[in-house]
């Protein structure tokens, strides 16, 4: 048996295109065990494929991504198996967008008064995020610091980092553990080993000593990205702190294929998420 533990639906703000419906059919067709909805600060998709997963007979781990920060470095931090309903979830993910759009509107001015040009930010159709201002930062200005590779978006958010420190608030990896505990959830770091400029960079094993410490209870171990070397090395972090393992494609859409992961790698995850 096959699971796939961290997917997104169209809960998702702006970019994801699962419907809830859809995905529990496909991964039913391809013999699924377990399936979890794992969107961006929100729980909104959840109920929908729970309900969904029960018609097409595919265990549904009710789930989150919230944007989070620890050690200086910014995470992902999943929470598997709370009530999608509870209060205290949800205002944490009311949290995540409400701060969030205070430093970007911060931002804007402290970005202006330094003289830099940011047009555009008010056609989104919605308050623009710290993501939005850096990639406007970046596409409309000559950024020192700038490495070859960046998008505008991994650009901007190396300036902000960097030269504005302080300016992007995310809430603290503890925070999002204590919160997920108190909601009878349990939390798990998501892709450790992925790369992606100055705001994703590979944890080490300093990195995931000192979350374990702070409450953490699970690494996603496999993930499309990480090399059988990245695996090997957060399975045996994962064994050394007693964390639990998990398996995600962060597949946004029909176009990215879920993962399939064997349900074994997980086992002792599935079995704390009763599927």
């Amino acid at each position: 048996m096959i699971v796939d533990l961290q997917i997104h639906t169209t809960a998702t703000p702006h970019h994801s295109r699962w419907e809830p419906a859809a995905l529990a059919r496909h991964a039913a067709g391809l013999g699924m065990r377990a399936i979890a909805a794992t969107d961006h600060n929100s729980t909104a998709g959840v109920r929908a494929l729970l309900e969904a997963g029960a018609r097409y007979g595919v265990g549904v781990v009710p789930g989150v991504e919230i944007d989070s920060g620890f050690g200086g470095k910014l995470w992902h931090t999943l929470i598997y198996g709370a009530p999608p309903e509870a209060p205290e979830l949800l205002a944490l993910c009311e949290a995540v967008f409400a701060r969030n759009a205070a430093d970007a509107a911060a931002l804007r001015g402290e970005l202006a008064g330094r003289g830099f040009a940011l047009s555009g930010l008010g056609e989104l159709g919605r308050p623009p995020n710290v993501a939005d201002v850096g990639a406007a930062l970046a596409r409309q200005n000559k950024l020192p610091g700038r490495q070859p590779g960046d998008d505008d978006e991994a650009a901007g958010m190396r300036y902000i980092l960097t030269q504005l420190p302080g300016g992007y608030r995310p809430l603290g990896v503890d925070e999002v553990i204590a919160a997920a505990h108190r909601v009878g959830g349990v939390a798990v770091l998501a892709h450790p080993g992925r790369s992606k400029g100055i705001y994703a960079i590979p944890a080490t094993t300093a990195d995931i000593a000192a979350m374990a410490e702070a409450g953490l209870d699970g690494l996603e171990a496999f993930y499309p990205a990480h090399s059988d070397e990245q695996r090997a090395f957060y399975r045996q972090l994962a064994r050394r702190h007693h964390l639990l393992v998990t398996a995600g494609s962060d597949s946004h859409g029909p176009e990215q294929p879920l993962g399939q992961w064997p349900a074994e790698w997980c086992a002792a995850f599935l079995e704390r998420m009763g599927v």
